[in-house]
């Protein structure tokens, strides 16, 4: 039987992988007697000073070699990538069932892998890991852990996840924080569904595992216009929000009194549309869940203001235009209505209606580029547009639509800047432009 090994894809000139006699397209089939399935494996095999390596070269002959890492503490070479772990459940509001026909081709890859949510915050059900992967989790202390969790009770859960069969969620929890794992906990709320004494019994049930689990954010409903999910649930309107913002205000009093933490954070959607204020930055505490829309509002109305504040030189002149989509609309256009006046700029902020995905869709994240197009065709945006970096995929660059900044650039005539992940990039941005 061929054992599968991590097969090498680059090797640094004069690194300790180099002296040793490692090779690109050698695999490395275990480290001090343990498989490495991958490029984190193989990094907590390489933590000790001194390793052995069983690798297969490239005629098939295999060799034990020595690597000292006492001095130099990394091996020096490039592995391939894990192959990503697909989800196996069909859960009711899962927005890829509900994607148009030509988005990006990863937006269509059902991810359910611990190693991303570890990496990258990725959430993850837990339903398709085996004993063995959770005593790996443990034993490389892959902490903290994204964990869709959406209901503690069996059949709300179940019915979510559109499984036949209960999952043992609650024996999976308990097993990882039993062994050093901290899990950030997520809800995607659907009215009618998984709300009222559902979400109630979630949070507290959820709570009882604190400091295990350290956070949860509760997010809505997405529903876009394709697929058959609009017509089967309800969506999150403002009445909803609201009335969820109350029952949950009293629960959020008692964690903060108890473990002077929030707890349980909602997604800022649910403050914009109840027309409720967002509350302040000590709400969020760490801010652990943002890039789950939980808090990004407000951290990015603290950093504008750092950034406005700190800011002296003129940008007279400048003009061009903002992208973004209808939700995060009226937070910048004052933002950049007050930039204008201090720095005597001339940036108008455009409204872009998502066409591609559908009007109930109004975060940035998922704007077309087609949107763009449309939206900046029908203004006079001025020298250049700048578009929200969250709608660009990390790895590629190019938006939900398959359509890229070049694209939309040469449409336009004009250049087409992403924004930047921080507001600090954003002013380095708007300075770079105006010269």
């Amino acid at each position: 039987m061929v054992k599968k090994g991590l097969r090498i894809l680059e090797v640094e000139s004069g690194s300790v992988a180099a002296d040793i006699g490692l090779e690109p397209g050698d695999d490395i089939l275990a480290v001090n007697g343990h498989g490495v399935p991958d490029e984190l494996a193989l990094q907590f095999r390489l933590s000790e000073e001194l390793v052995d390596l069983f690798v297969r070269k490239q005629n098939g002959a295999e060799k034990h070699v020595e690597a000292d890492l006492a001095e130099r503490t990394a091996l020096g070479i490039k592995v391939e990538d894990f192959r990503t772990r697909t989800c196996n459940n069909a859960c009711l509001f899962c927005f890829i069932d509900q994607l148009p026909g030509g988005v990006r081709p990863s937006l269509r890859i059902k991810d359910d892998d611990y190693r991303l949510s570890f990496l990258h915050g990725n959430y993850v059900t837990l339903t398709n890991l085996s004993e063995r992967e959770l005593d790996r989790i443990i034993e490389q202390r892959l902490s903290p852990l994204y964990v869709s969790v959406h209901a503690t009770d069996p059949d709300v859960r179940t019915r979510m996840l559109g499984r036949r069969h209960v999952d043992d969620l609650d024996r999976k929890l308990n097993k990882l924080i039993g062994g050093g794992i901290q899990i950030h906990a997520q809800i995607v709320l659907m009215p009618e569904i998984n709300d009222g004494i559902h979400l109630k019994k979630t949070v507290f049930d959820l709570y009882k595992l604190y400091p295990g689990v350290q956070s949860i954010a509760v997010v809505p409903l997405g529903l876009s216009d394709h697929g058959t999910i609009k017509l089967r649930f309800s969506p999150v309107t403002p009445a909803f929000s609201r009335a969820l913002i109350h029952q949950a205000e009293p629960w959020q009093e008692r964690f903060r009194s108890q473990i002077e933490k929030t707890f349980v954070y909602f997604a800022d959607e649910f403050y914009i549309q109840s027309g409720m204020n967002l509350p302040p930055s000590r709400h969020y505490d760490e801010f652990a869940q943002v890039e789950d829309g939980v808090g990004m509002v407000r951290n990015f109305l603290d950093d504008f203001e750092t950034e406005l504040g700190r800011r002296r030189r003129s940008l007279r002149g400048l003009s061009g235009a903002l992208a973004t989509a209808k939700l995060f609309f009226p937070t910048l256009q004052g933002c950049i209505s007050r930039l204008n006046r201090k720095f005597g700029s001339s940036l108008q902020v455009c409204e872009v209606e998502n066409r591609f995905m559908g009007g109930g869709i109004t975060v940035a994240g998922l704007l077309g580029g087609q949107d763009l197009l449309a939206a900046a065709e029908a203004l006079e945006i001025g020298d250049f547009l700048v578009v929200p970096q969250e709608s660009l995929s990390r790895v590629d660059g190019i938006f939900v639509d398959d359509f890229s900044p070049a694209d939309l650039s040469r449409r336009l005539g004009k250049p087409v800047y992403p924004g930047g992940r921080t507001v600090h990039e954003f002013f380095q941005l708007l300075y770079k432009i105006g010269g």
